[in-house]
């Protein structure tokens, strides 16, 4: 039986982030599955889009990636997505896999957040990652999502709020949103914020939605509102242990497919 492993991210066209995170993922794989190749899809079309217009760079849709390894033989294929939350992308990829593996035997990995759990751990993976001092609030900034899944950040919201009041998360397109955070951020007496992203790439959110210079960035309203912010502008992916997460993930998938 010949296996093989597909890496499911959404994707970045920013190379520097995408070696640092998405790669980097993809390399951690290969290593704790030794002699089983890993493949790699991005499933946002935009993405594979601008890739291949700014580049040249061409990169597989989770369609053709599966068929890619139909036609090398592959009869066991392990799908591990980078995705955090089982939310709208993480459900056409479901769906994708359902209907594309064709002959082959296919297993797919949970996303980084699923229960409590992984929100308990992922809390402790940032506190550690971002260390605050006595006056200071780290604020992530996560994507958001209309789908049910957005709940998933209310609760590590909770987590985080365990942990002594100096961490705390908003997002760009779901609940809560920017003007929630700095208007929470308000109440209490710390005026020094650390911003970092809950993104597994550091792309166009960490870069200008975050830490841009325009006026409606989360760093900008943090100034405008009196804060003193520092930006950490670093996806996920770039974090050791965030990583270690996606490939036990994988492990889990594979093992229960066996």
């Amino acid at each position: 039986m010949r296996r093989g492993i597909l890496a499911a991210s959404f994707g970045t066209t920013h190379l520097d982030t995408m070696e640092k995170t998405i790669q980097a993922v993809e390399d951690d794989l290969s290593a704790a599955f030794p002699g089983t190749k890993v493949y790699r899809a991005f499933t946002s079309g935009k993405v594979r889009a601008g890739l291949r217009e700014r580049y040249g760079v061409h990169v597989d849709s989770v369609g053709e990636a599966l068929e890619r390894m139909r036609g090398e033989g592959v009869d066991q294929a392990l799908v591990q997505t980078t995705l955090l939350l089982p939310g709208v992308e993480y459900d056409l990829l479901r769906r994708e896999v359902l209907t594309g593996a064709g002959g082959m035997r296919a297993a797919l990995g949970l996303p980084l957040l699923w229960d409590d759990g992984d929100l308990a751990a992922v809390a402790d993976i940032l506190a550690g990652a971002y260390p605050v001092e006595e006056d200071q609030v780290l604020l992530l900034m996560g994507h958001g999502s209309s789908h049910m899944a957005n709940d998933l950040y209310l609760r590590l919201i909770r987590h985080m709020e365990s942990r002594g009041g100096q961490m705390a998360l908003c997002t760009v397109e779901g609940t809560p949103d920017f003007e929630a955070a700095v208007e929470g951020l308000r109440t209490q007496p710390r005026r020094r914020v650390r911003l970092a992203p809950l993104l597994l790439v550091a792309g166009d959110h960490a870069k200008n939605d975050m830490a841009g210079d325009g006026p409606g960035s989360l760093r900008r309203r943090l100034e405008a509102a009196g804060f003193q912010v520092s930006c950490d502008v670093r996806g996920l992916g770039e974090l050791p242990a965030i990583r270690e997460r996606l490939v036990r993930r994988a492990k889990s998938a594979w093992e229960a497919a066996s």
